[in-house]
């Protein structure tokens, strides 16, 4: 049997990813949802073609309560979705990262690794 981590919380952080992309990318029809395995690693992507964010907005994103201030009054929002999706990413000895271009759209990403524990 192999373990391949909280499904719960790994489907957690994908919704929050594709509703975010939804969210921030107003008059788009376009989101594009990329899944690899390699190497034992899951690597999963979200493009949007929203608002994008600045790159000093990067560093941030991640952290608690943290929001893009221009987009604050326009979207609803605590947030906290991106820093439990990454303390979730993270807890499962993975990585989580965004490439984004201002007014371009953003591609949110995680790798993780699979199938580490083998039961026989």
């Amino acid at each position: 049997m192999r373990d391949y981590g909280d499904e719960m919380r790994i489907e957690q952080v994908v919704v929050n990813f594709l509703t975010n992309a939804i969210k921030y990318s107003p008059g788009t029809n376009e989101i594009l949802l990329g899944i690899k395995v390699e190497n034992d690693q899951l690597h999963l992507t979200v493009k949007d073609y929203g608002i994008g964010m600045l790159p000093e907005q990067l560093n941030h994103v991640f952290d608690k309560f943290y929001r893009v201030e221009e987009t604050s009054q326009r979207f609803q929002g605590l947030g906290i979705g991106l820093y439990i999706s990454a303390e979730i990413i993270r807890r499962h000895g993975g990585e989580i990262g965004v490439n984004s271009t201002y007014g371009e759209g953003s591609e949110f990403y995680f790798t993780m690794p699979i199938g580490l524990k083998t039961e026989v």
